[in-house]
This record gives structure tokens, C-alpha cells and sequence, in this order.
């Protein structure tokens, strides 16, 4: 460890003339001190693991449209709003104030899926665009300004936040939960296709970052998301443990049978139940900032 009254006692051994130099040379050295420590406290964050609320988009609580089967981005979206309002103060992004936490995180989530916002379709859910402009949007309204950021598979209108297209990594993540944004992961579902490595996306899911890099038993480890799944279909809070591992050699194809590179993309290699044969991958990591 770094003394600083190690630094004082040697300062004061030094004769005067090198005094102005020792000085400086002790400055870089804590703040190279400094820097390494703040890196080392970001190889994990579980600050907010007990912070948001966790409600699973098909609790008959929340009354959502159609049982909110289709509801995981708006019940998402809502459990990190409901976040910022009660840790944060942003009060204003609740539309009803002195009540449940349950109907805090309804409201919100029934608001978030009109036709005004993320327009959730009844059967199909919301797609990456609705979910922008949805977002964007409700925050406008409630009278603050917001950035948001995107990386992922597609791109999207940039008067919605800042976007880039690629494979999202896991330092994107990491580094975006640390600056304090609420961070959104979307989950692709991919079959397998005939050849080797190929991907075809039949569905996917929305889940909200609250902690990283540390697994279920508590020890540290780089390569864990910890996650609150709307689809746990439980009333009790319950974490997920993903494991993200980059895809090394793969290929993405469309309905049409267009073809894109996989590689590099984020897979789910644990702590996600699937059925056999297909694959969950991280299409999108969206971090929100207020």
C-alpha cells in the first residue's frame, strides 16, 4: 500500500536542493497510485444489487396489457426508473406519487408501452427503435434530459442517442454501470443453423444490469453480468448470473439470408435456460444516463 506518511519522512531526509524534485516524483507516483486503485475497485460493482426493484413482467400486480407476456422491455425500463426516482431523486419520472412500489413500477411500465412511447405491440413486444424513441421520449416529458447510449447489431436514428454499431463488449458494460447509468442488455435468441457457427435470430428478451463482476457464491470473477430478468416469472426479487463469453468465429443470418460476422459478439455461455440448440447473445447493450 501506498503510506503517505512514508512520503513525508523521506521528504523530510532529502536535503533542500532536492527538495522541488522529489516532490514532483512523489505526485506521479500517487497519482499512478490513485489511477491503478480506481481500476482495480471497477473489476466489480455490486452497489445497486439491492437497490432496484426486481418485478417480473407477467405479475398479476402490475395488470399489463395481455398478462405483460410481450411487456420485458417497458417492465425493464420501468424497474430502472422507478430506480433513478427513489436513489436518485428524479421523482418527476413516476406518474403517481405515495404508493406501492409495485404500483410505482405498473404505472411507469404501462405508461412506457403506449402507443405514445414504446408502442409494445400486443403480441411481438417492442423493437430496439420504439424502445429509443420510447424512452427518450418519457424522459423529455417528465421535464429531463438524458443521454443515451446504443452498441449494437443495428443501427438506430441518432436523434435518439449515440449510437454505434458492433459487438458490445464487456468493458462497454462494465464501464458504463460504473459511471452510474442504468445499463440494459437485449438478449438475442438464435437457432443453430446447418453449417458450423451459423446464427439465425428467432426471438429475444430485455434485462437490466445490477452489478457485475463477482458470481452467485459471492467471488470475483470478470466475466459475470448480474441481472434482474422480467421474465423470472417470480414475485421474489432473484438475481441472474450471466457468464459472457466473445463468439470466436460465427455468422449471423437474416431472414432474407443476408450474412454478417458474429464474431466478437458477447454469447451467454451460463446462467441462462435455454432450450436445446439455441443461443443467447448479447444483440444490444444500451446504457442510460441522467
Amino acid at each position: 500500500m501506498f503510506d503517505l506518511n512514508n512520503v513525508k519522512r523521506i521528504s523530510k531526509s532529502k536535503s533542500s536542493v532536492d527538495g522541488p524534485l522529489n516532490t514532483i516524483i512523489l505526485i506521479i507516483l500517487l497519482l499512478v497510485f490513485i489511477s491503478g486503485g480506481s481500476a482495480h475497485a471497477a473489476t466489480y460493482d455490486t452497489s445497486r444489487m439491492d437497490q432496484f426493484p426486481d418485478f417480473s413482467q407477467t405479475d398479476p400486480a402490475l395488470k399489463l396489457p395481455g398478462g405483460g407476456e410481450y411487456y420485458c422491455v417497458p417492465v425493464a425500463t420501468a424497474n430502472a426508473l422507478v430506480w433513478y426516482a427513489k436513489e436518485r431523486g428524479y421523482s418527476d419520472l413516476l406518474p403517481v406519487r405515495g404508493v406501492s412500489m409495485t404500483e410505482k413500477v405498473a404505472a411507469v411500465a404501462r405508461q412506457l408501452g403506449e402507443e405514445k412511447y414504446m408502442s409494445t405491440a400486443p403480441k411481438g413486444g417492442t423493437s430496439h427503435v420504439r424502445f429509443m424513441k420510447g424512452l427518450s421520449s418519457y424522459i423529455k416529458d417528465a421535464g429531463y434530459s438524458s443521454k443515451i447510449y446504443y452498441r449494437g447489431r443495428w443501427a438506430m436514428p441518432k436523434q435518439y442517442g449515440r449510437i454505434k454499431v458492433g459487438a458490445p463488449s464487456i468493458d462497454d458494460i462494465q464501464d458504463k454501470f460504473s459511471s452510474g447509468s442504468a445499463v440494459f442488455l437485449s438478449i438475442g435468441y438464435y437457432k443453430q443453423g446447418s453449417r458450423s457457427g451459423e446464427l439465425k435470430r428467432i426471438g429475444g428478451h430485455f434485462v437490466t444490469v445490477v452489478g457485475f463482476g463477482v458470481d452467485k457464491n459471492g467471488r470475483v470473477d470478470r466475466e459475470m453480468v448480474v441481472l434482474h430478468d422480467p421474465g423470472d416469472r417470480s414475485s421474489a426479487v432473484t438475481k441472474r448470473y450471466f457468464r459472457l463469453e466473445e463468439i470466436r468465429h460465427g455468422t449471423f443470418v437474416s431472414r432474407n439470408g443476408s450474412e454478417s460476422d458474429a464474431s466478437e459478439h458477447l454469447k451467454v455461455v451460463e446462467g441462462f435456460p435455454l432450450r436445446d440448440g439455441l443461443v443467447a447473445v448479447v444483440d444490444a447493450a444500451i446504457a442510460l444516463e441522467l
